[in-house]
């Protein structure tokens, strides 16, 4: 008896409650099997083409069970990790040792979105030079290139001390069998295959890589420094520069916005507290920004006099603290100038 009939039979039936679930296995495609059972009057909760696999029976059994299918969970799953992956490695500093443009050009596209700073060398030697002249929390090595090449530039940089924990993740485009027995000997800690695969990229990356934001993430009051230096793309120097810009401008906060409404001139009034939720934001300080939000809205919308002060008074119990924690900038400022 084939499928068809066999739904026919299970449709005379007397009724059963609940009714039996029909989950409906042919050799036909989806289409062909659809216009029988359709010519038929026929109805089934799923269909299963052959060759079956395990996963395709899990799914089909899903359908007919009326749960989501389980492509589209894996699929959300697989979104989900790699925007996980690329959270996870925001701020990081890397660098790129390829000599091909095209193959520079995609991983610094994809390593970018993910706001990960990218440094590129063409070559083992130019890496070399680099990692002697920056920091960075990882190395992405192409193994075949000129001057000298990925395992050569592992080895090297291996017998150096400051570089033995660096991870460095090997992208090549063989994939024979002792490739990653040959990585691992030359000193690297992973494999990317080329072509990119691009949640492979991230997920390889997020095992070896944390970006060190140290230097600027601690010892400064009120300030959230590490989301804030993923959003100007892990640049520590540029962050550093606005602390600074923040620090020297926003000191005066208080005095500009006394004045303003002394004068009555609540538009300028309400532009200062403006200016201050929105670079604050930028920068991490996150109670001065909500506090200076609430006053520019009490501003711009005529509050009262009194709710005016008391806002103002919670921004400056707010921004005292964090300029009072930026002036420590001057003098780590002035070591580093010392040192260089």
């Amino acid at each position: 008896m084939n499928g068809v009939d066999c739904a026919k039979q299970l449709a005379r039936m007397p009724l059963v409650h609940p009714p039996p679930t029909v989950l409906m296995l042919t050799a036909f495609s989806r289409d062909e099997m659809a216009r029988g059972l359709a010519a038929e009057r026929l109805t089934v909760a799923a269909t299963l083409t052959k060759p079956v696999t395990p996963s395709t029976l899990l799914d089909a059994s899903l359908q007919a069970i009326g749960q989501p299918r389980q492509h589209v969970l894996r699929g959300e799953l697989r979104e989900e990790a790699l925007q996980s992956n690329r959270a996870v490695l925001a701020g990081a500093h890397v660098l790129l040792v390829e000599d091909n443009p095209f193959n520079q050009e995609l991983a610094r596209d994809l390593l970018g979105r993910a706001q990960i700073v990218v440094r590129v060398a063409n070559n083992g030697r130019e890496a070399i030079d680099m990692l002697a002249r920056e920091r960075f929390d990882a190395v992405l090595m192409d193994c075949q290139m000129p001057v000298l090449d990925g395992y050569a530039a592992t080895r090297e940089l291996r017998g150096r001390p400051e570089w033995r924990d660096l991870p460095v993740i090997a992208m090549t485009a063989n994939a024979m069998v002792g490739d990653r027995e040959k990585v691992l000997a030359a000193g690297m800690n992973d494999h990317i295959a080329k072509p990119i695969n691009v949640a492979e990229m991230f997920t390889t990356l997020a095992r070896w890589v944390r970006p060190k934001v140290a230097a600027v993430s601690s010892g400064f009051p009120g300030i959230e420094s590490a989301a804030a230096l993923a959003g100007v793309m892990g640049d520590e120097q540029l962050y550093r520069r606005l602390l600074f810009m923040f620090r020297d401008r926003e000191a005066s906060f208080a005095a500009r916005f006394r004045a303003a409404r002394a004068a009555h001139d609540m538009l300028t009034a309400t532009r200062a507290a403006h200016d201050l939720k929105s670079v604050s934001g930028t920068l991490g300080a996150k109670a001065v920004r909500e506090a200076a939000e609430a006053l520019e809205h009490a501003c711009a919308n005529g509050a009262a006099s009194a709710d005016v002060d008391a806002l103002f008074a919670a921004v400056v119990e707010q921004l005292d603290p964090v300029i009072a924690g930026l002036r420590s900038l001057e003098a780590g400022s002035a070591e580093t100038r010392a040192v260089h």
